[in-house]
């Protein structure tokens, strides 16, 4: 970056001085470096909880629509008993699913927690960028930034997980050292795993509340047919 290293070496000692810098130097460059990585695992904490908190409410949303359609299908439709039967299972599972859903989205505090990430992201990020167009660098002013990265980290008292951290690992695979092909699976499949989870679960209700009420439709469409049919045939 430039910056002017200042030291308090004596001028009888200039390769003292030079020690001091690089140390310097190499302490700085490490504590960008854990910056970066703590407010990019946060950002991703940020966006992982918000867009949990969005599925659980889309979750909650499908269920709850899915409830109130195949409750009204035998009011407007006949239904036979069987069917019926596979109605009424279906929909107090996806009431369970509802109750589930909305305790878990209650409990986790998903929005106020991706604030807080969102915030310390943004304030390590701003005292990072205060660090690098620092022009005079001292053992002092590189432990005051160190102290103010930990204040930092103890306002606000929550960790990432770690799939965030394999997150940012995986989008800066250049900072950090080769990672086997087993490795970088065993990442990506942890970073796509809870999204999986979600999505699954959503075509699970759309397809179940679809083939359900396919099957209402077309036991009131062809009833009479078949009903007509097994008369014939009973004559």
């Amino acid at each position: 970056m430039g910056s002017k290293l200042s030291t308090t070496a004596n001028e009888d000692a200039p390769g003292q001085s030079n020690i001091i810098g690089s140390a310097l130097q190499d302490a700085r460059d490490q504590l960008l470096k854990e910056m970066k990585r703590t407010k990019g695992a946060r950002f991703n904490a940020s966006k992982r909880l918000e867009e949990r908190d969005r599925k659980r409410t889309a979750i909650t949303a499908y269920a709850s629509a899915a409830v109130i359609v195949l409750t009204l299908l035998p009011v407007f439709f006949p239904v036979p008993s069987l069917l019926a039967s596979a109605l009424n299972l279906t929909t107090v599972a996806f009431s369970l699913v509802i109750l589930a859903s909305s305790l878990l989205q209650s409990s986790s505090a998903d929005p106020v927690k991706a604030d807080q990430f969102q915030r310390c992201a943004l304030e390590i990020n701003s005292l990072r960028r205060d660090l690098r167009s620092t022009d005079q660098l001292t053992t002092p002013v590189l432990r005051d930034y160190s102290t103010r990265f930990d204040d930092i980290l103890r306002r606000y008292n929550l960790n990432h997980d770690e799939v965030d951290y394999e997150k940012f690992r995986l989008e800066h695979a250049d900072e950090f050292p080769p990672a086997s092909t087993g490795e970088a699976a065993s990442a990506r499949k942890d970073v796509k795993a809870q999204r999986a989870a979600y999505e699954w679960l959503t075509a699970v209700i759309a397809t179940a509340t679809g083939a359900l009420a396919a099957a209402v439709l077309a036991a009131s469409s062809f009833g009479p047919i078949v009903r007509t049919v097994r008369e014939l045939i009973g004559n």
